[in-house]
């Protein structure tokens, strides 16, 4: 920890980008090229407009701006600047550097959940035993500079710290540190409409015990059950509820794919909670949860609290997406430890961001 150290003044990603004199593009139309329009609106950046590698219609729109091919793109603009808005930001940057239209390249490094603000130097020495104690107790030299690759990219503003250490092929349940097998009851906290449940089903070839999905957002909670029924899955529950340190309602707030439970806040739909050992008492499957995943940005800790009989008793795997806020990161650390002492705790990016930052617990 003691190599982090701010060597030179700092500035900032949305700084640069302002000052860019070039046309302003965003590469996606997906969550992440929203997350990385709101960050521009945010900052008061102009941006002329969005692009993808396929071919589009000459009239179709993304937030109220143009969405163009690349190939029409470089035909109309002799110069202009891309903001990479997709999720893989190395490859992303190996295929833009070939392209002579391209005169800058940006990967923000802090973006998802409206979570802008850097890190800096304060935040290690307030944080450094802690720190230290969580460097230590990760397993591998795979997780050690992942950790130091993340604080780097949120301290530098400089996404490209995390790039070593990201892997492609490395998924959810495709890694170098758990084993799946034909015996798993899946619990999905945040289920959405269901991606890592249909990765989870293919990566164990579809042999496994049953699927316990929890989804609140009303919208979501539809698609995911109409994709239950087309799919034809068996062995599975959705429920529209929330997990959390106790049973009763929560307050949600945010959007379809960026919502979660904030104790303080005005804007908010109320929901139904519960929690994961209450959940494993109700469901005839429940007490067999072998492998959780969470992916979201609040609450994780709370959540895990609700299931600490559970993590006690049976130690199921622990997926957790914990790069979108660092004071959560060591909280989700600290709390895992003080339920059960005997997790082994690695770091990998399953996500070609600093935000993909995943924490697996075995």
């Amino acid at each position: 920890m003691e190599k982090i150290v701010l060597s030179k003044p700092l500035t900032p990603q949305y700084i640069l980008v302002k000052e860019d004199k070039n046309p302003i593009f965003i590469w996606g139309i997906g969550a992440l090229a929203r997350n990385v329009y709101n960050y521009c609106v945010k900052f008061n950046i102009n941006v002329d407009g969005f692009f993808v590698n396929v071919s589009t219609d000459s009239d179709f729109m993304f937030h109220d701006l143009p969405v163009y091919s690349i190939e029409q793109l470089m035909e109309t603009h002799s110069s202009f600047s891309v903001i990479i808005g997709h999720a893989n930001y190395a490859e992303g940057i190996e295929l833009l550097k070939d392209i002579n239209n391209v005169e800058n390249i940006y990967c923000l490094s802090s973006l998802c959940y409206s979570m802008y603000d850097l890190i800096d130097i304060n935040f290690i020495e307030e944080n450094y035993s802690i720190l230290q104690s969580f460097y230590a107790a990760l397993e591998d030299e795979k997780s050690k500079k992942c950790l130091k690759s993340y604080l780097e990219s949120r301290l530098y503003d400089k996404a490209e710290y995390m790039f070593d250490c990201y892997d492609k092929d490395v998924t959810y349940f495709k890694n170098d540190v758990i084993q799946l097998s034909s015996e798993e009851t899946f619990l999905d906290i945040g289920a959405c409409y269901g991606k890592a449940i249909w990765s989870f089903l293919q990566t164990v070839n579809y042999n496994y015990r049953s699927v316990i999905a929890l989804e609140p957002e009303e919208e979501n909670y539809l698609l995911l059950r109409k994709e239950i029924e087309n799919r034809g899955i068996n062995n599975i529950i959705a429920k529209q509820v929330c997990a959390y340190n106790e049973c009763g309602t929560v307050h949600f707030e945010g959007d379809r794919e960026q919502g979660g439970i904030k104790t303080s806040t005005s804007a908010y739909k109320t929901y139904p909670a519960v929690t994961i050992d209450r959940l494993c008492e109700e469901l005839p499957m429940g007490e067999m949860i072998s492998i959780i995943k969470i992916n979201f940005a609040f609450s994780v800790s709370e959540v895990l609290e609700g299931g600490k009989n559970l993590l006690r008793e049976r130690k199921p795997k622990l997926i957790i997406r914990a790069g979108f806020d660092e004071n959560v990161l060591l909280e989700t650390y600290l709390v895992i430890k003080n339920i059960n002492p005997r997790y082994k705790i690695y770091l990998r990016y399953t996500v070609g961001i600093p935000q993909g930052l995943t924490l697996f617990a075995v």
